[in-house]
């Protein structure tokens, strides 16, 4: 079975609320048509940077521009697929890097059709709703970025 390497990019998307900050996740059905919730990513494109894929990719999943805060750590999984022209079984390692975005315009309902809901959460209940573990983890790296990233802008006021 032949092995092909995908390199991807997404964001955590943050928005500060009126009690609680806010994240965006989006709703997807896997293959087996079990709905999920994930984080916004996608393939990077021919010349184009990690961050600007980042960028595109939230916005076109959750409706909503964000802009780039700070790199996080990346994820990396396998799964398996039909290749599109002889229908034989390959493998796919996906690595996909994560950045912090900040919300800064756009509506959740103007996501695009490969995602069935794009919704805010607070963060307890985004941590509780991500359905893949490795996710989980860089979602909680992103809340504590955006923590820190808060702190800081305290002392340039």
């Amino acid at each position: 079975m032949d092995t092909v390497v995908e390199e991807s990019a997404g964001g955590v998307l943050i928005q500060p609320g009126e009690s609680d900050n806010l994240a965006c996740l989006i709703k997807v059905k896997t293959r087996g048509g079990n709905p999920t919730w994930r984080l916004p990513k996608g393939a990077i494109e021919e010349g184009e940077s990690a961050e600007e894929a980042g960028v595109r990719e939230t916005r076109e999943e959750t409706g909503c521009l964000g802009r780039p805060i700070s790199e996080i750590s990346d994820i990396e999984y396998w799964y398996t697929r039909r290749h599109d022209d002889t229908g034989e079984k390959i493998r796919i390692r996906k690595h996909v890097r994560f950045f912090v975005m900040e919300y800064k315009k756009g509506k959740v309902e103007d996501h695009d059709d490969e995602v069935e809901t794009a919704k805010w959460f607070s963060f307890s209940d985004a941590v509780k709703e991500i359905s893949y573990d490795a996710e989980r983890q860089v979602l909680q790296e992103a809340i504590y970025a955006w923590e820190a990233h808060l702190y800081r802008q305290g002392f340039d006021d």
